[in-house]
């Protein structure tokens, strides 16, 4: 019975936690867990709690939630459309405490069109550390407050957030993306990559087309394993599993190689696009 259980564990160890080994890399579902700070929540929405209304699930979040959302501001005046508020609990800069990834979504229309901007809150022993665009600390973290619309560009990373682990360095990896009906689904399409930067205490975007990088051995890893994804509630680790949609990559290879694209249009303006992506392009 001992015998069969071993190999009973070796089989699961197997499907959950595949490895790739290139380059020293040791890739793999399984996230490793985080240590949470002594408070929950980032004392901004303590006080949001107590001075608005609307932001009563805050208060409702148990302290282990991996995902809390809910509704925040309203886009205008009876316009009966709110901003949307989700944080995900994962570790952003590696140092084993529990992070807040901030996805604020601020709709455009009744039909489903909307707009976002991302802010992260890194969380120390006694408290959380702000990563952001400029905002009043009385205010949330959505469009239309402070500066957020002029520096949404720098805190734009993604509708939601999965990661890979390199168990040989102990580094996650995030994979984010922009989906239809956001706005900039045209213009930042596809699957991005990212690591944490300590030098610019920020999210890294890193370009997955390059061959025999990081980045493309984390995204090929993506395409066949999934990624691993903040657990609500009701779910079992075994489904937080985000799995690579390849209409996603379909759709950025065609922006790339569309010369009226947004993509094209911007890098003839300076904007990054990836020379490794454009050489995918049929002549």
């Amino acid at each position: 019975m001992k015998n069969r259980s071993f190999f009973l564990n070796a089989f699961v160890l197997s499907i959950f936690m595949p490895l790739a080994t290139a380059q020293g890399l040791q890739l793999t579902t399984q996230v490793p867990g985080c240590r949470q700070s002594e408070k929950s929540f980032p004392e901004k929405y303590e006080r949001l709690t107590k001075r608005k209304k609307g932001y009563e699930w805050i208060l409702k979040a148990a302290p282990a939630d991996a995902i809390v959302s809910g509704k925040g501001e309203e886009r205008a005046d009876e316009s009966s459309m709110y901003d949307w508020l989700t944080f995900y609990r994962v570790d952003l800069n590696n140092d084993g405490i529990c992070d807040w990834y901030l996805n604020s979504i601020a709709p455009i229309s009744s039909g489903g069109d909307r707009d976002s901007i991302n802010t992260i809150y890194l969380g120390q022993r006694r408290g959380w550390q702000r990563v952001g665009a400029s905002i009043p600390n009385d205010q949330p973290d959505e469009l239309g407050f402070g500066n957020s619309d002029a520096e949404q560009s720098r805190y734009l990373f993604g509708e939601d957030i999965s990661a890979i682990h390199d168990a040989a360095t102990r580094t996650n990896y995030f994979i984010t993306a922009f989906y239809s009906r956001h706005v900039s689904y045209s213009s930042l399409p596809g699957y991005r990559i990212m690591v944490w930067d300590e030098n610019k205490r920020s999210l890294l975007v890193l370009d997955k087309w390059e061959p025999q990088s990081k980045a493309a051995q984390v995204y090929a890893f993506f395409k066949t394993h999934g990624a691993r994804r903040p657990a609500l509630k009701t779910e079992q680790s075994s489904d937080t599993l985000e799995q690579f949609d390849p209409d996603t990559e379909t759709f950025e290879i065609a922006q790339a190689c569309d010369v009226t694209s947004t993509p094209r249009t911007q890098a003839e303006h300076g904007s990054p696009l990836s020379r490794h992506l454009l050489a995918r392009c049929k002549p």
